[in-house]
């Protein structure tokens, strides 16, 4: 039999084994920052890197990637060098270190903004190290007048003498991916972190944009690897924190990508991936449903355009009880505006079968809990079944007019839907439409124990491939 047939052969057989799994190569899985101090510090006077309880936390969540970021003291550095490299290495975990940009806050030990050096240290350090895989440079796409194509060069080709596999994968937003920019960089990068913000809105509740983002990434970059990096951590300046049930449909969509070859991998932004992390768990302030966990909302983000006409609206299907006299449906209302508020831009509306049946100016009431009731009897004679949808819509465009629209608490007469009380999220979800631009809506669930929940899914999905 020849040697090729053979190894099919073989590989089919094993395949048909009980026990082994069937699934692909998840590719790069992962998450990125989030290092863990020990509890006590140690001799020296310093909290060291817990390096044990990462890894075993990190083994938990099934990554094989950990981006390691160096910002603060020297210790970070040499508990890299020392400690973590080695563990991870046991653990077959892959590292790639995040050094910060010359217009954060942070600075990266003991290179500071000598990237050169930090390519030939970072490439010297892989040697020793064949888990270091590469290195990033955060928010890489705002400092390009640091990062010229001849300063890249000399950052290349500093790793390359050295270690001709060490990769160099900065973080660029979708914007920044401009045509000048594919020309003179994409040629001297190893592959790009593309952090998902719904671009050119700004937020951590809207999925629609992903594949419509990937697609056009791998289309424009062929060749390179893109990693995508979803907000598991709140993203600054935006009215919402990333829930549960967005990011485990952002992962999950970006390993459908992974497994179609438009993506390589998939690295959380700061996802807490044990329990000393301050994100593991969330305050109560931030469950903002009226009863339960779940409620709808309409938002539109700060310093945002909007034109009139502009919507996003939250549908469903609903089923007519026979015979019943009486058809109606009551809801709570609250925006994060009052009545000192500007009127006449953002409205609040219920439609039945697309058509309006109830509108509330977000300024018309104060600052709490509205109920509404709307009698559908008269409009829905002879009718078997129908939509509700509720709708944010721009009356007027803003330009600097932030608000967040709840509606929770639904009850209907003579007339059926799925979770009123807006408990889950995947229930509303496919009824979601956006129309024209930046209003965008969710069902946000509050979730307590936030890293506990979303590390368990995604674990499973990390593990399924």
């Amino acid at each position: 039999m020849p040697r090729p047939v053979l190894v099919v052969f073989v590989a089919l057989l094993l395949s048909m084994l009980p026990g082994v799994s069937h699934a692909e190569a998840p590719g790069v899985v992962g998450t990125a920052g989030n290092l863990i101090r020990e509890v006590e510090p140690r001799a020296d006077g310093i909290r060291h890197m817990d390096t044990k309880a990462m890894i075993t936390a990190l083994k938990a969540l099934d990554a094989n990637t950990y981006v390691y970021p160096l910002a603060g003291g020297y210790d970070h550095w040499e508990d890299l060098r020392n400690e973590f490299l080695p563990a991870a290495a046991d653990a077959g975990i892959d590292v790639w270190v995040m050094v910060y940009a010359p217009s954060q806050s942070a600075v990266s030990r003991p290179h500071g903004h000598d990237y050169v050096k930090w390519s030939s240290e970072l490439a010297t350090l892989s040697k020793s190290h064949p888990n270091l895989i590469g290195w990033t440079v955060d928010d890489y796409g705002f400092d390009l007048r640091t990062f010229t194509p001849a300063y890249v060069k000399q950052m290349r080709d500093a790793a390359k003498a050295i270690n001709s596999s060490f990769k160099f994968i900065p973080t660029v937003y979708y914007s920044q991916f401009t045509a000048a920019f594919i020309a003179e960089q994409a040629p001297l990068l190893d592959g790009v972190i593309f952090p998902f913000r719904d671009e050119p809105v700004r937020d951590t509740s809207w999925t629609w944009s992903l594949s419509y983002q990937v697609k056009d990434l791998a289309k424009r970059l062929p060749g390179t690897d893109i990693y995508l990096m979803p907000y598991a951590h709140p993203l600054s300046r935006t009215a919402l924190k990333p829930t549960v049930s967005y990011v485990e449909a952002i992962t999950k969509k970006a390993l459908e990508h992974v497994r179609a070859g438009e993506l390589t991998g998939v690295l959380q932004y700061k996802l807490p991936y044990m329990s000393r992390d301050p994100g593991w768990t969330r305050p109560t302030t931030d469950n903002l449903a009226r009863t339960g966990n779940g409620r709808l909302s309409f938002v539109v983000e700060a310093d945002t355009v909007t034109m009139a006409g502009m919507s996003c609206g939250a549908t469903q299907k609903v089923q007519l009880t026979p015979g019943a006299t009486n058809r109606t449906v009551s809801f709570w209302h609250r925006a994060n505006r009052g009545t000192g508020s500007p009127a006449g831009y953002h409205m609040k509306q219920l439609l039945l079968n697309g058509r309006v049946v109830w509108e509330r100016d977000v300024a018309a009431d104060p600052y709490t809990w509205q109920k509404a009731t709307i009698d559908l009897t008269a409009k829905l004679a002879g009718a078997t079944s129908a939509t509700l949808q509720w709708r944010l819509y721009e009356r007027k465009g803003v330009g600097n007019y932030s608000v967040d629209v709840r509606v929770d608490d639904i009850v209907t007469t003579g007339l059926t839907l799925s979770d009123p009380g807006v408990e889950n999220a995947v229930t509303w979800t496919a009824g979601l439409a956006r129309q024209g631009g930046p209003v965008h809506c969710s069902a946000q669930v509050y979730h307590q124990n936030y890293g506990a929940d979303l590390g368990a899914r995604i674990a499973k999905l990390y593990a399924a491939g």
